[in-house]
């Protein structure tokens, strides 16, 4: 199992803003740093407030002039904060309680040292958290709507819908792309997010992989996405489940199918239903956590004793993937 902590995956360097600072001049350095927040700090390194890409689309939205109004009127005081040696499971617990997109990192002092957004999640974590069956990209996209291509139109949607992406023109925008539009004086899908289209039965681990490989945000399927916080979420209550086992079940002839629905209802646990020949009719492919017995997941099937004839479960104690490394 791994050891890692916030501080691995955390990114050093970040945007810091005066309180002071025409918020238009903080904007700037969040796409400088491809980060959606700046920090402000105190004097001595901790953290006084967080302005983030959707407080400038707010003030947008609202008609007011970004140059001349200061970040101390946009930025929140509070805010998830993560102690540098907190255990990566923990941090994504904390993304899936929240549902935040960033947390800044502290030392032992409550100093700032770095920050981890759900893209470093997706990147950094995940790929080595997650168990390669668990979860599918699918269950975590949501349906992108269709917005005004415009930098006025795009900052209400943002700012009054609490979303991640929409439609302009065709392409998948995000919050990033209308503060791009603005300091350019150009149409949001001008600045559209970059897309990689993926099967929905894709698994969480491998499309992390993908979307670091490509330095992506977002993954499609038709008209739907998926946003790094989305898929941090979705990989929040599956990455507990690091045990692997096969459960093959004899069923009593003709109820083959019913108890494969059975099974099917336990899709978080269950990845994959196999119709087999031989002594057995089923085998299931199962992820549990290491806290949870294999047994109690196989309650719910075996309350019929009319239907269920034998049991055999294998626990897998090491795997090794041919063509890559061994988990």
């Amino acid at each position: 199992m791994t050891s890692l902590t916030a501080k691995d995956i955390m990114r050093k360097v970040f945007p810091v803003a005066d309180p002071e600072e025409p918020v238009l001049e903080a904007a700037k350095k969040m796409v400088e740093h491809e980060y959606g927040a700046v920090l402000i700090l105190s004097d001595d390194g901790t953290l006084s407030g967080i302005m983030t890409e959707r407080d400038v689309l707010r003030a947008v939205a609202e008609g007011k002039d970004i140059a001349q109004i200061p970040v101390k009127d946009l930025m929140k005081k509070t805010t998830v904060v993560v102690h540098k040696d907190v255990p990566v499971r923990l941090v994504l617990q904390l993304f899936g309680a929240y549902k935040v997109r960033r947390m800044p990192v502290t030392d032992d002092d409550g100093r700032v040292i770095g920050v981890i957004s759900s893209t470093d999640v997706v990147y950094e974590a995940i790929p080595k958290v997650l168990h390669p069956l668990a979860g599918r990209i699918g269950d975590a996209m949501k349906p992108a709507e269709e917005v005004e291509d415009s930098v006025p139109s795009a900052a209400r949607y943002f700012a009054s819908k609490k979303v991640d992406g929409a439609l302009a023109g065709g392409k998948l925008i995000s919050e990033r792309s209308v503060i791009r539009a603005l300091l350019d004086s150009t149409k949001p899908s001008e600045r559209a997010e970059r897309v990689i289209y993926v099967p929905p039965e894709m698994n969480l681990r491998n499309a992390s992989i993908l979307m670091k490989l490509n330095k992506i945000r977002f993954v499609m399927n038709d008209n739907n996405y998926a946003f790094t916080r989305d898929i941090a979420i979705a990989a929040t209550e599956r990455a507990e489940f690091t045990m692997k086992s096969y459960i093959l079940i004899k069923t009593k002839p003709g109820f083959e199918k019913e108890i494969a629905e059975k099974a099917s209802s336990l899709k978080s646990n269950i990845v994959s239903i196999e119709y087999v020949a031989g002594p057995y009719d089923l085998v299931l492919t199962a992820l549990t956590g290491p806290q949870e017995e294999v047994k109690d997941l196989l309650i719910p099937l075996l309350r019929d004793k009319e239907q269920v004839v034998d049991t055999l479960t294998l626990v897998v104690l090491g795997e090794k993937y041919l063509g890559g490394s061994g988990e």
